[in-house]
């Protein structure tokens, strides 16, 4: 399994604004795009048909959601 510190590396250096394709059990990044389509074609190009899919955002600054009544 890959260290959270690890993760949160490879998330950080991430292309802005793009998808991470994970193996479906998180141990290792197998794919990537600017769209969901494409880092789940780079996953599957690389025998990942169950990938764990995470939206990088376009910037790490902190955000906070409130619900709306």
């Amino acid at each position: 399994m890959m260290s959270t510190d690890e993760r949160v590396r490879v998330l950080r250096e991430a292309k802005p604004n793009s998808w991470i394709a994970f193996s479906g059990d998180e141990s290792k990044v197998i794919g990537h795009g600017d769209t969901y389509s494409e880092a789940v074609t780079d996953a599957q190009r690389h025998g990942e048909d169950d990938p764990v899919l995470v939206k990088i955002p376009d910037t790490w600054d902190p955000r906070v959601f409130h619900p709306c009544a």
